[in-house]
């Protein structure tokens, strides 16, 4: 079981070819200076491997890609064994003053290429934002038009066959990762663009295995191209039913749609996000908000409200604690490994079956959960996909609802 490895995109640093983007702007010659030593400092403390000089940098509050302060500073601890060769030389390519404060377009040189960030500094010129470049061309999905597609249950989990570049092969239908990944079994990371970075697991943040060019995916209705996708150890998942397992459509690729999951009948529903959906009215529809990119919304378990998200790659739903919840969880005697992002995990999680739990208008009874607080979870528990088992359900990433039938 693996219910969180996959929430974050690796973000710490991209490689490829360097362009240029044009001189300073309204920052004073004083200013110019402070952020030309900042940025010395930050070379040295990534050289020498140094999460302590690196704290120094660091404003009060940081944000890594968007991420939380606490997640920003795992994976900032984390990212310092990466790039895997010293920088050589920093370059400001621009500057500009943003309304939080000044922000640096920079470029870090390596021996195979460049790396190119947008580092965001406080007033004090204490690093507040970091925020990756791409350098080659991304493009933004689509809504396909609706259509239906059968998947393949395995493990609890659902797989739909898909084709990505000349292979056909299967791929696990995750919510909670953030963009495509492809198995490092059947791809190798790119020689030129090869993307270092980290990834988040359910013990922490390490670094990723590197990123890979898709030329074209296709699943049904659903056509990409030009996409990267991250390599990610899916050795513990492939089983004869499955193979081969070529990876995982993730938010990226669905965020477009609405998706409905039908467990009885083996089916997967995607349609344009803003197309009428099925005729027959659901019993409830919950609003949620993202968490990161992943939907959130409020559960009731007896007297608590507890924050939750849902992540179809989830095996088990997860409980971050039992504070007051002892009464409705009803323990059974055995434990589960918690699976670290394809490795042996070593932490066990506390079995059982929760009563009853209300989402919007409706109670469903004796879900089973395991009891395990994600780190970087900020006390939300996970809903996967025993939920998806009790009946129809429907998530519109675009309108922000979910829909239980």
């Amino acid at each position: 079981m693996n219910p969180s490895r996959r929430l974050l995109p690796a973000f710490l640093f991209l490689a490829g070819t360097l362009f240029f983007l044009g001189g300073c702007q309204t920052i004073p010659s004083a200013g110019k200076r402070e952020i030309r030593s900042v940025l010395a400092e930050y070379r040295e403390a990534l050289n020498s491997h140094s999460a302590e000089k690196l704290g120094l940098l660091l404003a009060e509050q940081v944000a890594v890609d968007g991420m939380t302060d606490e997640l920003s500073r795992a994976g900032l601890a984390a990212g310092m064994f990466w790039p895997p060769s010293r920088i050589t030389e920093i370059q400001i390519l621009s500057l500009s003053r943003k309304a939080d404060g000044p922000e640096a377009v920079t470029a870090l040189y390596i021996s195979k290429g460049v790396l190119l960030m947008k580092i965001g500094f406080d007033e004090k010129f204490r690093i507040r934002t970091i925020d990756p470049e791409p350098l080659w061309k991304t493009t933004s999905p689509k809504a396909p038009q609706a259509f239906s597609s059968t998947f393949t249950k395995n493990r609890g989990l659902l797989f739909v066959q898909a084709h990505v570049n000349d292979r056909t092969g299967f791929f696990l239908l995750d919510t909670g990762s953030s963009d495509i990944l492809l198995n490092k079994k059947y791809f190798s990371p790119d020689s030129v663009k090869e993307m270092p970075g980290v990834t988040a697991t359910v013990h922490g943040i390490k670094p990723h295995l590197g990123r890979a060019a898709i030329h074209s995916f296709q699943w049904e209705k659903l056509h990409l191209k030009d996409l990267r996708g991250q390599l990610h150890d899916f050795s513990f998942m492939e089983t004869p039913a499955i193979s081969p397992l070529l990876g995982a459509i993730g938010f990226e690729q669905l965020k477009k749609c609405a998706v409905i999951f039908d467990w009885e009948h083996r089916k997967i529903l995607v349609r344009p996000a803003r197309e009428k959906g099925p005729p027959n009215k659901p019993k409830t529809v919950i609003p949620f908000t993202f968490f990161q990119h992943t939907p959130a919304f409020p559960v009731r378990i007896g007297d608590k409200t507890i924050p939750m998200i849902f992540d179809s790659g989830a095996q088990i739903n997860l409980l971050p604690r039992l504070d007051g919840l002892e009464n409705h969880f009803r323990g059974i005697p055995a434990v589960t490994k918690i699976s670290d992002g394809g490795l042996l995990g070593k932490e066990t999680a506390r079995l059982g079956v929760v009563d009853e739990i209300q989402l919007g208008s409706i109670r469903i009874q004796n879900l089973p959960f395991a009891v395990f607080d994600v780190p970087y979870l900020s006390g939300h528990g996970i809903l996967g996909s025993p939920l998806i088992e009790t009946g129809p359900l429907e998530i519109n990433f675009v309108q922000k609802t979910l829909s239980i039938w």
